[in-house]
């Protein structure tokens, strides 16, 4: 078992985080300092504060008393961070959604979360109303936004309610083990599932970042994955706001074209970014691209960053980027590489407030060098899936740990390798072989643009490999280029690891995290 740098973390009995991570700033003196950065205007602390206890008074004049969820299913904005804060101050349980999920998807969400209130805007209100035809809950529908949205009944506009509600509120009381907020885990492999944390935990997590990779006042910060991913509304917005930083909100789609504009109009110092992005950002025209030497810490999460990739990021932007690995279950970033002593293609060592340790199957840590289950365990960890009583003794296995469902290798030095996930592994004459591996090296096949490889079942009903490959725009298709890349894969890594099929693709389906969706190509495997 290998700890991270520990150290006391005063966490009061009573908590609310709406003021952990927002009212502080008034008590610090901040007020009029820059908050939020808008669509070309700002929020200072003070500004956003009273949005906020706006939102609260309303939230609670349409019912929301303490533990009942609200589920927030707008773009990004001022009003979705006001919303998610003033939810954590009436006591309230904050959950959230992407913005451009089909109805039935909706409609799976809401029947897990079972919200009181559910928010949305003029960019989801239609596949809200149609995903909530029939259902129990919501019990109330607001609408963010000043169109003429024709409200029907449980229907009410947050243009016409704001300005009525007053700017003061009163705090709800919660207890530092209340559940105050859900994360989600799993939409790449199958649906979400619901992954509630304690208001505690986020004290944790946040003095587990702040310890080695805080921000400063003087931060801007954007992120490129929107605030429904846990890794941009925790990372990127709430540990900035609690620091005092400033913080970049847009609503559209984030694009390499937008990141770029972004540089241009707001200078960000600290950027939160994913794989798919830096290969967007990289592929863009160099006179399309922004100069990005505001920049002074790049992140990237979401997965594994590849050497290659980082090293072709290297070369043309500069910079360090910082590779973090963490989950909606742990609540925390575990792995990560620190300034500095960036080891490209490795998760990095342990995070503080971590434990982390390598498992075989009989549950007994492997040597140094040798692959294993990572388990972590800190005191942010969840405590359950919702609804998943089975899949949560097998994640939550007991004595505070989390099975990852990752293998991974530890050095020397102590920095820890990704070899790939254990179900996924395969047997190829004999030897277990990683899909991963597989993937990292078609990567470095000349022409390859990106690509997935995964475990399959042949017609047979055996499992093996596929790869799904994405060409350069300059490359052509031959009959003979899956061959090529199987020898290519015999001859680099060894002459059993290569996919036994390949297809082709335009492009590899991605989820609102940017993530390869996975679900998506193992449906159409085969």
């Amino acid at each position: 078992m290998v700890k991270g740098e520990q150290f006391d973390v005063p966490v009061p009995e009573q908590l609310n985080l709406g003021e952990f991570f927002l009212d502080v700033n008034l008590e610090a003196g901040r007020g009029d300092k820059t908050a939020l950065y808008y669509e070309g205007g700002t929020y200072s602390f003070l500004e956003l504060w009273r949005l906020t206890n706006k939102f609260g008074n309303l939230l609670r004049s349409l019912g929301v008393e303490p533990e009942n969820r609200v589920l927030l299913i707008l773009e990004d904005s001022p009003e979705w961070v006001a919303a998610w804060l003033a939810t954590l101050k009436v006591g309230g349980v904050g959950t959230h959604a992407y913005t451009y999920l089909p109805p039935h998807d909706y409609q799976y969400l809401i029947n897990l979360v079972r919200p009181k209130l559910v928010i949305a805007d003029q960019a989801t209100l239609a596949r809200v109303r149609e995903a909530g035809r029939g259902l129990k809950y919501p019990k109330a529908l607001l609408v963010a936004g000043d169109g003429d949205f024709d409200l029907r009944e449980g229907e009410f506009s947050l243009a016409e309610l704001l300005p009525s509600a007053g700017d003061t509120l009163e705090v709800e009381p919660t207890h530092r083990d209340d559940i105050s907020y859900w994360s989600f885990s799993g939409g790449t492999t199958g649906k979400p599932k619901g992954v509630p944390h304690r208001n505690g935990d986020a004290v944790v997590s946040f003095a587990s970042f702040d310890s080695f990779l805080g921000y400063t006042l003087d931060d801007i910060v954007f992120r490129v994955p929107k605030l429904f991913f846990h890794y941009a509304r925790d990372n990127g917005l709430l540990f900035a706001l609690r620091s005092g930083a400033a913080s970049v909100l847009a609503a559209e789609k984030t694009s390499a074209a937008l990141v770029f504009d972004i540089f241009r109009k707001y200078l960000p110092t600290v950027m939160l970014n994913v794989p798919t992005m830096m290969r967007a950002m990289l592929e863009t025209p160099e006179e399309e691209r922004a100069d990005l030497s505001s920049l002074k810490r790049n992140y990237s999460s979401g997965e594994v960053l590849s050497p290659q990739l980082l090293g072709q990021w290297l070369e043309s932007f500069g910079g360090e980027v910082i590779d973090r690995l963490g989950s909606a279950e742990s609540g925390v970033g575990y792995l990560c590489n620190r300034p500095g002593a960036v080891v490209p293609g490795s998760s990095g060592t342990v995070c503080p407030l971590n434990e982390v340790k390598l498992v075989d199957e009989a549950g007994q840590e492997v040597p140094e060098g040798q692959p294993g289950l990572l388990m972590t365990r800190s005191e942010a960890t969840a405590l359950y899936y919702v609804r998943e009583h089975e899949k949560t003794k097998t994640t939550f296995p007991g004595g505070g740990w989390i099975n990852t469902g990752d293998l991974f290798t530890r050095d020397e030095n102590g920095y820890f390798w990704h070899v790939g996930r254990a179900n996924d592994m395969v047997k190829v004459s004999g030897v277990w072989v990683s899909p991963l591996e597989i993937e990292h090296g078609l990567q470095d096949y000349p022409g390859v643009k990106e690509c997935a490889a995964m475990a399959v079942k042949d017609l047979d009903g055996l499992m093996s490999i596929k790869a799904f490959v994405v060409l350069n725009e300059d490359v052509a298709i031959s009959s003979e280029m899956p061959a090529a890349l199987q020898k290519f894969c015999k001859q680099t890594l060894a002459p059993h690891k290569f996919p036994q099929a390949v297809e082709f693709m335009a492009e590899l389906p991605k989820t609102g995290q940017g993530k390869i969706d996975r679900r998506v190509l193992r449906g159409g495997a085969g």
